[in-house]
């Protein structure tokens, strides 16, 4: 099933690895194949990244943008993943967690993100706002993570497609 979306004037949109950009006025795309498309809302900056939840978004964007690059990503997911479980998370921070590890060992990085998107969420109220995270729970990561950069939040949540297009 094709993706169709709608930009809005002068917006952005990565579409495999081609970075978009909209004109002035309204546009629709039909996306016929299985690619990755990101919205400029969905894309996080480095500087940005400054929670754990957050690198671990970061980190499976750019899983999802670059693929033949995801094994690099792996040494960091896990120590991430573990400083949000070793705070004093809930059930409900025990079961985002495990949702997102669930997609990402799938392989379905969309439907991770959209998890994670949560899991965000979930760690700005356990920690006001993420302040009571550190920003050192990863080294190196910025010069490891080197995908398009935007800002914002939210995916987008159009119909039952995952993100990728479909033939």
């Amino acid at each position: 099933m094709p993706l169709k979306i709608t930009l809005k004037p002068n917006e952005k949109v990565i579409i495999g690895t081609a970075v978009i950009s909209n004109g002035h006025s309204k546009t629709e795309l039909v996306i016929h194949n299985r690619v990755p498309v990101v919205r400029q809302k969905d894309l996080l900056g480095e500087e940005e990244a400054n929670t754990p939840a957050k690198k671990i978004y970061l980190m499976i964007l750019n899983m999802y943008l670059n693929p033949d690059q995801e094994v690099s990503f792996h040494d960091f997911y896990s120590p991430l993943l573990h400083h949000i479980i070793g705070m004093s998370v809930d059930e409900r921070g025990v079961t985002l967690s495990t949702d997102m590890s669930k997609r990402l060992l799938e392989g379905d990085y969309y439907k991770a993100l959209k998890v994670c998107k949560k899991l965000i969420e979930y760690e700005a109220e356990v920690t006001k706002d993420g302040a009571g995270f550190t920003q050192d729970t990863t080294e190196h990561t910025a010069d490891r993570i080197d995908s398009p950069r935007g800002g914002g939040d939210g995916l987008y949540q159009g119909g039952d497609h995952d993100g990728r297009g479909e033939e």
